[in-house]
């Protein structure tokens, strides 16, 4: 290979440096930068805003959000309560009665009331470990029969 076909590249690559560009200005101070303290993630909110954006709740939990976002705005967050246990009445999708039990949760994780939304965390929790047991179930039923199926017939 030709030295000239290796020295355009590293050439280029001196050229485009921050070190090279940066010797024609004076250096700056350096100035500590400090980031701004992240805002309180009520519980599980950024796992939820992804299911939020894509899946089969995502109406749901669009409408849930705008309505806490309303509540809170005119001082009614006492009935989100109610809403949130609406939403654990009427739904099946495990997804979205994750989010309302910690939507839940959050909400009477109050100094009075940590008593209420750890037990309300842990029937989540229950109902979670329940569900994956049942796919987990379904998945084996699903292996031993696709292993039957292919399973070569008996000479």
């Amino acid at each position: 290979m030709p030295r000239h076909a290796l020295l355009v590249p590293v050439l280029a690559l001196l050229l485009a440096s921050p070190v090279v560009l940066s010797q024609d200005t004076p250096p700056a101070s350096p100035s500590p930068r400090t980031l701004p303290a992240p805002a309180r993630d009520p519980i599980g909110h950024r796992l939820h805003r992804l299911r939020m954006e894509h899946g089969p709740g995502m109406g749901v939990m669009s409408d849930l959000h705008a309505l806490e976002r309303l509540c809170r705005q005119t001082g009614r967050e006492k009935e989100l309560a109610g809403v949130y246990n609406e939403v654990l009445a009427k739904s099946q999708d495990p997804g979205l009665r994750t989010y309302a039990y910690h939507r839940l949760a959050d909400l009477q994780a109050t100094p009075a009331n940590l008593d209420q939304a750890i037990a309300t965390l842990r029937k989540s929790l229950s109902e979670n470990l329940a569900n994956e047991a049942k796919m987990r179930a379904e998945r084996e039923r699903m292996r031993a029969r696709w292993q039957q199926h292919t399973a070569p017939a008996p000479r």
